[in-house]
């Protein structure tokens, strides 16, 4: 399916609220738009191509390289360094700022959590072993890297009980991940990103990890009002993770509010990508197949065949 069609705005935030399970909200979701994907939009396996040996009887004909065979008439197949699901964790942001509901039908974490779960049912379509942490109070690990019967039920059970709490850092929490990977992974980050010292220990946290061979996504989830693209009338606004610090203000009608904001967003999405990062912007008011689907499946497109 196309996801840019009509089709995609059956699929708002609220509609998808009133579904109830997140079992049959991811499935809502990758429904709306995997069909359209010709391959996965992850890798996968999480192998890495080691060698060349002569076919013996007995060995995997899947991995039988067959345009050597083209080039030498001689049967080899082809060897791997690691032979299992890559795995990967998706880190969910639930300090206290992620509660926020601004003008959107759901809270950033709500939003998150949809988004969480359509990933994770992708991500085991394809091979891969998804696991689920998140930083709120603390940096907590509720689900391990698994691909087993039942694995989506127990992640997406443990991702319902997530609630806001807490001013966690996101550099803790993916530093904590990376070093609770046995090999190298993919970090799936999705949070507001909105840190203190203009995100350098997030960039310093995404570097250290790509360093290491991992691969890193930012999905940046915010709503418009926070973004200042819609008006959210005169008021007294505070950040919910300091109370006591209250601002006056009318959003939408402040310009260098809203390019400040875009200023920091721009900044991060640059230092992110320069280090290797994938950086995908989100609002709470975009209907989570266009918001999620398009994204996938152009990076489906992009994706290298394996030979």
């Amino acid at each position: 399916m196309d996801s840019t069609n009509g089709t995609s705005e059956l699929l708002p935030a609220e509609i998808l609220e009133r579904l109830g399970s997140l079992d049959l909200v991811a499935r809502t979701i990758v429904r709306g738009f995997v069909s359209g994907a010709h391959r996965s939009p992850f890798l996968g396996s999480g192998e890495d191509f080691s060698r060349h040996r002569a076919y013996q009887q007995g060995d995997d004909v899947r991995r039988l390289d067959w345009k050597l065979y083209g080039r030498t008439d001689r049967l080899y197949v082809r060897l791997f360094q690691e032979d299992s699901n890559l795995q990967a964790f998706l880190v969910v942001d639930t300090s206290e700022s992620m509660g926020f509901v601004g003008d959107g039908a759901v809270s950033k974490l709500r939003y998150s959590q949809f988004l969480a779960a359509a990933l994770a049912h992708v991500m085991l379509r394809g091979g891969d072993a998804p696991g689920l942490a998140s930083f709120g109070a603390r940096t907590a690990y509720h689900v391990p890297p698994r691909n087993r019967s039942g694995h989506l039920h127990d992640l997406l059970l443990a991702l319902e009980r997530l609630t806001p709490g807490g001013t966690g850092s996101a550099a803790q929490a993916l530093d904590e991940v990376g070093g609770a990977l046995r090999r190298r992974g993919r970090i799936i980050l999705l949070s507001d990103c909105l840190e203190e010292d203009g995100g350098q220990a997030l960039l310093g946290a995404v570097g250290r990890l790509r360093a290491r061979g991992d691969e890193v996504i930012v999905v940046r989830v915010a709503s418009s009002l926070e973004l200042g693209e819609t008006d959210g009338g005169a008021a007294r606004y505070f950040d919910p993770e300091r109370p006591h610090e209250v601002t006056a203000a009318v959003l939408g009608s402040d310009a260098g509010f809203r390019q400040r904001v875009a200023a920091y967003y721009t900044t991060l999405q640059r230092g992110l990508e320069e280090r290797g990062a994938e950086y995908v912007g989100l609002t709470t008011d975009q209907p989570l197949v266009s918001a999620l689907g398009v994204w996938l499946m152009s990076r489906a497109r992009r994706e290298p065949v394996r030979s």
